[in-house]
């Protein structure tokens, strides 16, 4: 038997030409799994492929390397410079949308830094990539930002697909997929401690769609704040919801304000929210601060032009948008969690103290 190892020049002075066993050998997978990687096709973990590149590169297999001024060069087969970003189709602009807009220039920034290329996508409640859009691997991960309105079957095309995904700005139980989001619970179980350290003691809560599972969040840490300062659910306080898209906030206030003991401050589920009842409050002809104290939650940009300004909780979308695709390329790396690794990180929120909360209490 020859002790000659791949690479290594025989006696006849002619160098062996690496076969697919050797790659199968080196990178530890079936000479099956190297031929569907050195032919670009579909089913293979991101792992795998990186390791069967990697082992293909190393033993200088020609369709996989080649040189130029005597160096090696990687050649990238079935894996595109390229991140798809699946995002739910809403009525504006995700780069009019001030959460969104943050999130995607974090995203934007991170891949430039590594070298990939940024693909948005959009979906709606209906209309969505059909279950075969991933099978292709024309995408080197994915990330799904938000998810009101995606359907779970499109979720678990990605995953089915093996393809590295991580979830921004959503949570879904069910999906077998990471995600990244705010500290929506702790954001707003702190906002509201905050106001009931200020002495409020009947705080309303503006609620968002329930559709979205870091909106419901925020429901839950308000509600866990209020229990256990002994102040109990009053269904009154968290009125349905009434005004949609730009209005959002303003009946909600008005319903607030309607009943016979009106709230003394309020807790809005975003900024965005908050907007609505600063103007509901000014139509009553109420000054924010004086007479009700509201706060919020996102801190974009608003929250520092409303008068008076809007405490609130900063929730880094930027940076959200950064951490989100530092896990994905861990994965599209190997480096990281199993493509079915159904694990949350969350980014840390913090209180934004400004002018719209009176204290009727002194500490």
């Amino acid at each position: 038997m020859s002790d000659t190892q791949p690479g290594d020049v025989p006696h006849d002075g002619q160098a062996k030409q690496p076969t697919m066993r050797d790659i199968a050998d080196a990178s530890g997978v079936s000479v099956a799994t190297v031929s569907l990687v050195l032919n670009g096709k579909g089913g293979i973990s991101e792992a795998t492929r990186r390791r069967v590149v990697a082992a293909s590169n190393d033993l200088a297999y020609p369709t996989l390397a080649r040189r130029m001024n005597g160096q090696r060069v990687e050649q990238r087969i079935g894996q595109p410079e390229t991140v798809s970003v699946l995002i739910e189709h809403l009525p504006t602009s995700p780069f009019s949308d001030p959460f969104n807009r943050h999130v995607l220039t974090g995203i934007e920034a991170e891949a430039r830094q590594a070298g990939y290329r940024i693909v948005i996508e959009f979906a709606s409640d209906r209309d969505g990539p059909a279950d075969s859009h991933w099978s292709g691997e024309w995408a080197a991960g994915v990330l799904i930002l938000g998810g009101g309105d995606l359907r779970p079957e499109w979720v678990d095309s990605v995953f089915e697909a093996r393809l590295p995904a991580v979830v921004v700005d959503h949570f879904i139980p069910d999906a077998r997929l990471p995600s990244v989001v705010p500290d929506n619970f702790a954001g707003a179980y702190a906002i509201t401690r905050y106001l009931i350290d200020a002495g409020h003691t009947r705080i309303g809560f503006l609620r968002g769609p329930s559709k979205y599972w870091t909106l419901e969040e925020r429901r839950g840490g308000y509600l866990l704040a209020m229990n256990q300062a002994g102040l109990g659910p009053d269904p009154g306080l968290i009125p349905p919801r009434i005004s949609h898209g730009q209005e959002k906030g303003f009946g909600e206030m008005l319903a607030l304000l309607d009943l016979a003991q009106p709230p003394t401050a309020v807790f809005a589920v975003s900024d965005q929210t908050a907007v609505g009842a600063y103007r509901a409050l000014s139509s009553r002809g109420l000054n924010v601060g004086d007479d009700i104290s509201v706060v919020g939650f996102d801190d974009i940009e608003v929250a520092r032009m409303l008068v008076p300004p809007l405490t609130t909780v900063r929730d880094s979308p930027a940076e959200l948008g950064k951490v989100a695709f530092r896990r994905l390329l861990r994965m599209m790396q190997g480096t990281g969690l199993d493509a079915d690794a159904s694990i949350k990180w969350t980014v840390p929120t913090r209180i934004i103290e400004r002018q719209s909360v009176r204290r009727l209490v002194d500490h």
